[in-house]
């Protein structure tokens, strides 16, 4: 299971909305001063996800600014990266192959690749409706609870 923290940024009587920041493995290296891709990585915006989680009954005590560790199963994170890499570069690559073995003109293979990707990009949107929603698959883990430090 793969697990993040996350932060309670609202809650409901149908659930919570959780929010959960997206950082790069640049920001966890100890070269990302002297490296290219840390610097690239630093200038680029952090960004937010958020998401509602549908209440079950190990959330009703939860509180604004308090940190949950949720998590979703790998067989969910690998299928979904199928689709949303895989499937549409398939489809791009097949169409051409098809339209290059067909003997089209360049442009021909190139607008019959487009359309390919394209195609598969919304048969992956299609075939993602099956796998259920984010709501779905990301499970509450624990309730993280809340430390404070004190100065003396």
């Amino acid at each position: 299971m793969v697990e993040e923290i996350a932060t309670v940024v609202q809650v409901e009587a149908a659930g919570v909305w959780l929010q959960t920041k997206v950082v790069s493995s640049c920001q966890a290296c100890s070269a990302n001063d002297s490296c290219t891709s840390g610097v690239v990585a630093k200038a680029m915006t952090r960004r937010d996800y958020r998401f509602f989680l549908p209440q079950t009954t190990s959330e009703s005590e939860l509180l604004v600014g308090q940190q949950v560790r949720i998590g979703i199963h790998e067989d969910v994170l690998v299928k979904s990266a199928l689709l949303v890499y895989l499937l549409p570069l398939l489809s791009f690559i097949s169409a051409l192959a098809l339209a290059f073995s067909a003997g089209w003109s360049e442009g021909g293979q190139l607008l019959l690749a487009i359309g390919g990707g394209v195609g598969g990009m919304l048969l992956s949107r299609k075939l993602s409706l099956n796998l259920g929603s984010v709501q779905q698959q990301v499970q509450l883990l624990a309730v993280l609870p809340n430390l404070t430090v004190q100065n003396y």
